[in-house]
């Protein structure tokens, strides 16, 4: 392949890529879709710049502009996060897991968080950011039915670790990747004041829950810090931030930002500031309703994957209170090949773990598909559209019928419109 060919090749799989996934439903709950006017901004000069350090307080010479743009999303990021200070220069979520793990424990201390099955992230586990960091993870003690944290069994748990001799527990990570309802937040901040303790939200997927007032607010309800992508739930760039709470005074927020620059960021990817500038100003205005409409419309898609015959999880709660859906798709191949049959007919989900699956005996086709209706939210879909989806579903999944002409043509009704 000459040079003009490798051009060509990468040109036309962009090309081929972006036309594929427009005509899908696309349904990653860990993904969304951004407007025009803020690709608009992400696609600048600050592309190629460099800011190491603070606004108006940089190693090197040339952010004059940059510098006001940063103060005023920090600003605006503050405001949308009720938070005593925000730190927008993390490129990832798990960069700011690493940032904030690193601050609340030291080498050999113990962690509560949840195990993957139970919905953990890969970063509050062993395999992971807190076993990089060499702590001790302790698994969540869950309710039966696996998506609920045991209040009660966990004081147990922090009551065991600190009457360690060789432990003790410095921090609790609340947060998931399978996330279905909110978390004991108040209950368990209450208790690491006791018991002093940290406790670290992970927001990632529920972030534009968050930024909309639904779900829960963490740090209202006592959490010390939240961390979080912001690409989720979140329709912004990618990237990442930590939102501290008033629980923490002015001299432990700097120590907490000298951990994100120099401690594990140098150059922050400018031209993901003004963009999430962006999204922060479309959640002020269309993020209450986006939030709601989402829950809505999780809601209505697991009842409408129930009605067609599907094992959706968590029943007994109503299914789900955020944007994902989980279903136990055992009886019709497992997550592996459901997945793959789903995306032969342009819908785009994800195998996944269910609580309390042995991940030794099937880590790589377990039981469980997660569904996330964000994307499709934001692209305009309501209840009756999550119906049409759920029937999707069973014809390829059941029936065997191959659907992408049906995903096609209900994709022709998406837009993204949110304008501010």
């Amino acid at each position: 392949m000459d040079a003009e060919e490798a051009k060509k090749f990468i040109i036309d799989k962009v090309k081929q890529s972006a036309d594929w996934r427009s005509s899908c439903l696309n349904m990653i709950a860990s993904e969304n879709v951004t407007s025009p006017l803020l690709d608009s901004v992400y696609v600048s000069d600050f592309y190629h710049r460099y800011a190491e350090g603070d606004p108006f307080s940089r190693y090197y010479q040339g952010t004059k502009y940059f510098d006001e743009i940063e103060k005023f999303v920090k600003d605006l990021a503050r405001e949308t996060f009720n938070a005593k200070e925000v730190d927008v220069r993390l490129i990832s979520g798990t960069v700011a897991n690493i940032a904030a793990i690193s601050m609340l424990s030291k080498p050999g201390d113990s962690i509560i968080s949840s195990t993957i099955p139970n919905g953990g992230h890969l970063s509050h586990n062993m395999m992971g950011a807190a076993g990089l960091l060499q702590n001790r993870i302790n698994p969540f003690p869950t309710t039966e039915d696996g998506y609920h944290i045991d209040v009660d069994e966990t004081k147990k748990l922090v009551k065991n670790i600190n009457e360690s001799a060789f432990t003790r527990l410095s921090m609790i990570i609340l947060g998931c990747s399978l996330f279905l309802f909110p978390q004991p937040v108040k209950e368990l901040s209450e208790l690491g004041a006791q018991e002093d303790f940290k406790v670290l939200y992970d927001a990632a997927h529920v972030l534009g829950l968050v930024a909309g007032g639904e779900f829960q607010q963490p740090l209202k309800e006592g959490a010390d810090l939240m961390t979080s992508s912001t690409h989720k739930t979140f329709f912004g760039p990618q990237g990442g931030l930590i939102a501290f709470s008033d629980k923490l005074n002015d001299e432990e927020i700097v120590m907490f930002r000298k951990n994100v620059f120099p401690g594990v960021s140098s150059n922050h990817h400018l031209h993901r500031i003004p963009a999430l500038g962006i999204a922060l100003l479309e959640f002020k205005k269309h993020g209450k309703d986006y939030a709601k409409q989402t829950i809505r419309n999780a809601k209505a898609l697991a009842q409408g994957l129930n009605e067609q015959g599907f094992d959706v999880e968590a029943e007994d709660f109503g299914f789900t209170e955020s944007h994902q859906v989980a279903v136990d798709v055992t009886k019709q191949g497992r997550g592996k090949a459901c997945a793959k049959k789903l995306e032969e007919s342009n819908i785009i989900v994800n195998k996944n773990s269910l609580p309390k699956e042995n991940l030794n005996e099937n880590s790589d086709n377990p039981s469980g598909l997660r569904i996330g209706v964000q994307e499709l939210t934001r692209r305009g879909f309501k209840e009756s559209e999550m119906k049409e989806v759920a029937v999707l579903f069973k014809k390829a999944l059941i029936d065997k019928i191959n659907v992408k002409n049906d995903v096609v043509d209900l994709m022709k009704k998406s837009k993204i419109d949110f304008t501010i």
